[in-house]
């Protein structure tokens, strides 16, 4: 094989009976020992190529990623393949220092591959140590010769491998009877730029819906139907999707990817941005209007704070954990994610509690669901993901519970807020149409219902004296729980811009 640059990805498995090379008979000495027999994890190998003057022979750089639950590494290699055989002789190490590679020469297994490699190192070297910079420090946890074999394929890239670290006692390797697999860099950069442009039109819908979504509340009254609590998860889960895919974006390194991961940013901003004005709006409407306006300034200020907070701890955990290479279990991660995907329950309360339906657009709410699976079912259910993680079938819970929670919301439209609730336990809301008994002395003498101010609406000052046909209040007029009578279709129209009680400044429950 001429071509053996690509992105490689498999399991690794601990067998310290195994053989040091695919291609060189004889076994490890004793004393390798970590990690434990039978000890397996995920491969991911990177490696690039570079030509010398010696036809068979080229240097290999790249990465080199190991995890599992209990042994996980990342280290860089450098050193040399020959293409006439399809072996490559690698030096491995958390920091690659400019000697690091030159170990390779004496780990190679003949006369003839020995005298090649010190004549290509040497040449390489003699290109590269002029760019090099000293490193501060040179220091290793463990230091890994890594074998790799490689076969040729019809569509993908396919090798063995077989690392070890004498100084760490550790020895690893592909399966018996398995390999590795791969696609070459040009074929694998294509699939990142599709993956690039799908999640760039995911956050362009998000950012169109929403928009749709505030043209759908533009008064105090239907702001007040939706939780600003939902808005505020939805913006941190994005944030927290942008931050992976700037990550990968620095990972991949390519001129293409960089321009998409930029364009990716700027309808970020601009989403992010459009949300948190929402949020203001949404939040400002629920506000009683007697509140100081300092205090509410300083309300807003501390949801604000507590956002950003939230979201750069989450950006600095998200680095460090995949800094660490150490990956969380199964059950942690399902956890986390159903937490992060619960944004709906604040929305489906505020309904229930209220007895309030139809904050949000039935759209919006479909739409921004289905975009924000998308990245999950990409990376856990689709087997050939960018970043090769293996399938995982906790996300189909997630995707139930997801449309558990979009199911709810439309049907909280259609049967009720309070569908789910049993009769016992729904709370008594508000009639503003009464048709009981008048409202009492007490009522009437403190309001001046029983006045020649009681005549009078609030909202368009006309008589309301009509109100009574006998001990029941007619449907033209409303009756607020602070016992102020109003036109109903004044008070409906007032209700639309605030929920307030235009005498006393009362919160009142919506109609």
């Amino acid at each position: 094989m001429r071509d053996v640059t690509g992105t490689y990805h498999g399991k690794w498995v601990a067998d310290h009976n195994t053989q040091v090379t695919p291609f060189w008979n004889g076994t490890l000495p004793s004393g390798y020992s970590r990690p434990e027999d039978g000890s397996t994890g995920r491969l991911k190998l990177v490696l690039s190529s570079e030509s010398t003057s010696h036809r068979l022979a080229e240097v290999l750089r790249g990465t080199v990623g190991l995890q599992s639950g209990g042994f996980s590494t990342l280290l860089e290699v450098e050193g040399l393949y020959w293409s006439d055989s399809g072996v490559a002789v690698l030096h491995g190490a958390p920091e690659v220092s400019a000697q690091s590679a030159v170990d390779v020469v004496g780990a190679v297994p003949s006369e003839r591959l020995f005298a090649t490699a010190k004549a290509a190192l040497g040449e390489a070297y003699a290109r590269l140590l002029p760019q090099r910079k000293r490193a501060e420090d040179v220091g290793r946890d463990c230091e890994y010769h890594v074998y790799v074999q490689f076969r040729p394929g019809r569509k993908a890239l396919v090798a063995r491998a077989v690392m070890f670290a004498p100084a760490c006692s550790v020895s690893v390797a592909t399966p018996a009877g398995r390999t590795i697999v791969g696609l070459h860099a040009k074929t694998y950069l294509l699939m990142v730029l599709r993956y690039a442009a799908v999640a760039a039109l995911g956050m362009v819908a998000l950012l169109l819906l929403l928009e749709r979504q505030m043209r759908h509340t533009p008064t105090p009254a239907s702001l007040a139907r939706v939780s600003y609590h939902t808005l505020t998860m939805q913006a941190i889960v994005d944030s927290h999707i942008f931050v992976l895919h700037a990550i990968a974006c620095t990972a991949v390194g390519s001129l293409a990817f960089l321009v998409s991961g930029a364009v990716a940013f700027v309808v970020f901003s601009a989403l992010l941005v459009l949300v948190m004005r929402y949020v203001s709006a949404v939040w400002r409407s629920q506000q009683p209007s007697a509140v100081d306006p300092d205090d509410c300034r300083r309300c807003l200020v501390r949801m604000y704070v507590t956002a950003y907070v939230a979201l750069v701890v989450g950006v600095v955990a998200t680095y460090a954990y995949l800094d660490s290479q150490r990956p969380l279990p199964a059950a942690v991660l399902a956890t986390l994610m159903a937490v992060a995907h619960g944004y709906w329950v604040p929305q489906i309360w505020r309904n229930a509690k209220r007895n309030t339906s139809g904050g949000l657009r039935w759209d919006y709410v479909a739409g921004t669901t289905a975009v924000r699976l998308f990245f999950p079912l990409y990376a856990f259910a689709y087997p050939s993901n960018v970043a090769y993680v293996s399938p995982a079938p906790l996300v189909w819970g997630l995707v139930a519970f997801s449309l558990a929670q979009t199911a709810v919301l439309m049907m909280q439209d259609l049967l009720g807020p309070r569908f789910f609730v049993p009769e016992l336990l729904r709370p008594l809301a508000h009639d503003y149409h009464p048709p009981v008994s008048l409202p009492s002395e007490e009522d009437l003498e403190r309001n001046s219902l029983s006045s020649d101010a009681a005549a009078v609406c609030a909202v368009c000052i006309q008589p309301v004296d009509s109100a009574l046909e006998g001990e029941h209040l007619t449907p033209s007029h409303m009756l607020t729980p602070c016992a102020h009578m109003y036109h109903t279709e004044c008070l409906q129209r007032w209700m639309d811009i605030k929920l307030e009680c235009p005498v006393c400044r009362a919160r009142l429950p919506p109609p």
